[in-house]
Order: structure tokens, then C-alpha cells, then sequence
């Protein structure tokens, strides 16, 4: 059985990799801020394991307090063969000029972006060091984490340190026994309501916001669902987290 820690998962592309993840013979632990009611309705309509909590990543010590509750639960599972964590909840905001930023936005969405992914991760592979079973994180990355974008310092910012956190852990278990398997992986743009934030933004405060709306005009934003299937394929393949770093969209 395997036991899936998935945060994010109310909406986008969180909602559509938890529906997909969904199955009796699966555990899966949803973390998002708010409900999904469609999801806990299919979870009893067909006997899956679902474990659907209410956090907000932004808060820091309640992040302390869930990891450590995660990993309670993750040491009194049995009958797993497989622990996975998928560190998906992000925000883009706030968008707008470095001389812009001011002190509660910038430490809550670096809060969601990465302390959260970095507290839930060191939980995690703390409870499973030694439970004899395989070990897998996915780190929800973004282009923008590896390429600089005019108004979204914060982002990009947090992301390209989630990717460096995600060699910092294979760094640090390289040849030691049951090392986690580990990948930063960029989704590509995603039709969800992160976006329909992006392209509300002003030029001034976002100066490619044009490209983005011209994205959704044409359908080349790709669909939760479709991006969700790829995600999870990459993610059961026998090399996932030969690559540390990686994009969908090159698999």
C-alpha cells in the first residue's frame, strides 16, 4: 500500500492530482486551506482512504504543528510499501516591483513556497527513516524558479530555492540506506485559478502579463487533469529522482 501526503489540494492542479490518487488500496492525506467537497464525496462513493485535513501553510507554527502530526501518522502505518510526499501548495502573489514588497506578504508567500515544503519534508523523512519502505518526494517546482520573471521575485525566488532544497536532500542521503528518491519538478503553465491571478495583474506591476492572457486565449494553458496524469506517471516511473531537477514538459 502507499501512504500519500499530498498539500494544495482544494483546487488546480492539487484537486486533480488528489482525485487521481484516490483508491482503497491507497492512503492518501490531503492538506489545503480550504474543503473539496467533490473530492470527499468520491472518496465515499468508492471506499478510498481518504484523510482530508484543513491548514494553512502560512501560518508557521501551525506548519510545525501538522508536521508533527504527519509524522505521528506516518510511523503508526502499517502494511506500506511505499511513502509519498508531494509538496504542491504555492501562491504567486505578491506581484509586483522588488521595491514593492513589503514584510507580511513576503514572509507568507515564502512561508507556502518553501518553509512549509521544508518543515513537511524534514517531518516526513524523519518518521520514515526506518520504516523499510521506499521514500519519495515531489516537489512542485516552476519555470520561473530557474528563469528570472520581471514582478514575480517572490515566486521565482522560492521556487529556485525549492530546487535547491531538493539537491540539498539527495546531497545529504547519497549512499546511505533507503535514500529518498527526490525531484523538483516544473509542471508547465496550468489552466487554474493561479492564472486567472496572473492575468488580473497590472502591466506595471507585471510587465509580461500580455504573454499570459494571450495564453489563455489561444487553449495553451494545459488542463489540470492532463498535467495531473503526466505528474503521477513521472512519479511511479522506476527512475524517478534520477533527475533532481526536472520539467513534465521534457518527459
Amino acid at each position: 500500500m502507499d501512504f500519500v501526503i499530498l498539500t494544495g489540494a482544494s483546487r488546480g492542479l492539487g484537486a486533480a492530482l488528489a482525485e487521481q490518487l484516490l483508491s482503497p488500496s491507497r492512503q492518501l492525506v490531503c492538506i489545503a486551506r480550504s474543503p473539496n467537497e467533490a473530492l470527499a464525496a468520491r472518496a465515499r462513493a468508492s471506499g478510498a482512504k481518504l484523510d482530508y485535513q484543513l491548514h494553512d501553510l502560512s501560518d508557521p507554527d501551525a506548519t510545525a504543528q501538522l508536521a508533527r502530526a504527519l509524522g505521528q501518522a506516518l510511523r503508526a502505518a502499517t502494511g506500506v510499501t511505499r511513502f509519498v510526499l508531494i509538496n504542491n501548495a504555492g501562491v504567486i502573489e505578491p506581484i509586483g516591483r522588488v521595491e514593492s514588497l513589503a514584510a507580511a506578504p513576503l514572509a507568507a508567500a515564502l512561508q507556502v513556497n518553501l518553509a512549509s515544503a521544508m518543515l513537511l519534508t524534514a517531518g516526513f523523512l524523519a518518521a520514515t527513516e526506518s520504516a523499510g519502505a521506499e521514500r519519495r518526494v515531489l516537489n512542485v517546482s516552476s519555470g520561473a524558479g530557474r528563469y528570472p520573471v520581471a514582478g514575480w521575485s517572490a515566486y521565482c525566488s522560492a521556487k529556485a530555492a525549492l530546487d535547491m532544497f531538493t539537491r540539498c536532500i539527495a546531497a545529504e542521503h547519497a549512499g546511505h540506506p533507503n535514500a529518498p528518491r527526490v525531484c523538483s519538478l516544473a509542471p508547465g503553465v496550468i489552466d487554474t485559478g493561479m492564472q486567472v491571478t496572473i492575468r488580473a495583474a497590472g502591466e506595471a506591476d507585471f510587465p509580461s502579463v500580455e504573454r499570459f492572457r494571450k495564453l489563455k486565449a489561444e487553449g495553451a494553458l494545459g488542463a489540470p487533469a492532463e498535467v495531473a496524469a503526466r505528474i503521477l506517471a513521472y512519479l511511479d516511473r522506476d527512475d524517478f529522482g534520477e533527475r533532481e531537477i526536472d520539467d513534465i514538459r521534457e518527459r
